[in-house]
């Protein structure tokens, strides 16, 4: 009995560009540990007697998804950094720009608008440019910055250190910087998070012309098939997220439009943490995007056997699919409701694996 494994979006193999931002993230889809959990746990009662002999493997299509092309812009951002160097190489519009970037993260938000105006016109201001000449280069930035405090607030002397920053200012700063500490592996994670979904579904292909993601499914579960029907053994197929995403396409579209894969079919799926349901609900299927009426039997989907939907309502990225998907069977999985580590955790779980052994033990006869 073949196990293939389908995963979702942002893993990455540990040469890619991409790993040693998302890896932290999505460690618990580390393939070798996921393999050995269905080799351990699901094969021996898929094969008692020779658990070592199933086909356990996967489709990987990372290396398909999206990629950083401008340096990794969003790989992980730190607070800007004030400009330095000398004020007067910077025309009108850079130099109002430096100054909103000095001054405004330490100012009331509902007195921005008075100071971008004021910044700006300091900025643009001639005479100004003029006396920064005699100015030494450490203290133009100093001198600028005071200029725009005391046209904000004429009746304060100040010469050109600025005033102490009051603790209601310093506490903003610290707590910007701490937040940054949580933003930053999210900026590394989330774009590839996105851009793998919009690679996806932007270059899936047709019925007749599929892309290289789906050809590389149908590749797989095309051996998986073969290796299966060699021993009279039914296909297993276990995708996480957006992996359901991928097999429902190729379930429903691809392997029913082309004869040649007339004879694959996929006995038992368990799609875990999945947005099947989102994706049918919001048309955003193959079938949907075609203009093919949605099924509404279990038999509208040919190449299935049983469709078992894991999810959680601590993992946020998963969804119900039942009523929703032919033949999908719901099931709510208890996880620790940690909202940022739930939607990976079923992977590293034992208890989940040993469950979807159960599971497919007691079908194993209708299968």
């Amino acid at each position: 009995m073949p196990i293939v494994f389908i995963h979702g979006v942002a893993i990455r193999e540990s040469q890619a560009p991409e790993w040693d931002t998302l890896h932290h993230l999505t460690r618990g889809v580390h393939w070798p540990d996921i393999e050995a959990a269905l080799r351990t746990l699901v094969a021996p009662a898929l094969r008692p007697d020779a658990p070592e002999s199933v086909r356990v493997s996967r489709v990987y299509w990372g290396d398909l998804g999206a990629h950083y092309t401008h340096g990794g812009l969003f790989q992980g951002s730190h607070l800007p950094a004030p400009r330095s160097g000398t004020a007067l190489d910077l025309d009108d519009q850079a130099l109002a720009e430096a100054l909103e970037q000095r001054l405004l993260p330490d100012t009331p938000v509902h007195r921005w608008p008075e100071t971008i105006a004021t910044i700006w016109r300091t900025a643009r201001d001639q005479h100004l440019r003029q006396m920064l000449l005699e100015v030494p280069v450490a203290e133009q930035w100093p001198l600028l910055e005071a200029v725009v405090q005391t046209r904000l607030h004429p009746q304060r002397p100040t010469g050109r250190r600025l005033p102490p920053v009051p603790f209601q200012r310093q506490r903003r700063r610290g707590l910007s910087r701490a937040l940054s500490y949580v933003r930053r592996p999210l900026e590394g994670f989330v774009p590839i998070f996105l851009g793998d979904a919009m690679a996806y579904l932007n270059t899936r292909g047709t019925a007749a012309s599929p892309g290289p993601i789906p050809r590389r499914v149908l590749a797989e579960l095309q051996a998986a098939a073969h290796a299966g029907r060699a021993r009279n053994e039914p296909l297993v197929v276990l995708t996480h997220s957006m992996g359901g995403q991928l097999l429902y396409d190729a379930l429903s579209v691809f392997l029913p439009s082309n004869p040649a894969f007339r004879d694959v079919r996929v006995d038992f799926w368990c799609a875990v943490g999945s947005q099947l349901g989102l994706f049918k609900e919001l048309s955003l299927t193959l079938e949907d995007q075609m203009g093919a009426a949605a099924p509404s039997t279990p038999s509208a989907l040919p190449h299935l056997g049983y469709l078992w939907n894991v999810w959680s309502y601590s993992d946020l990225f998963s969804f119900r699919a039942e009523g929703v998907i032919p033949g999908a069977h719901d099931t709510l999985f208890p996880l620790s409701g940690n909202v940022q580590g739930d939607h990976l955790a079923y992977l590293h779980h034992p208890d989940f694996y040993r469950s979807l052994a159960a599971k497919i033990r007691a079908l194993e006869p209708d299968v």
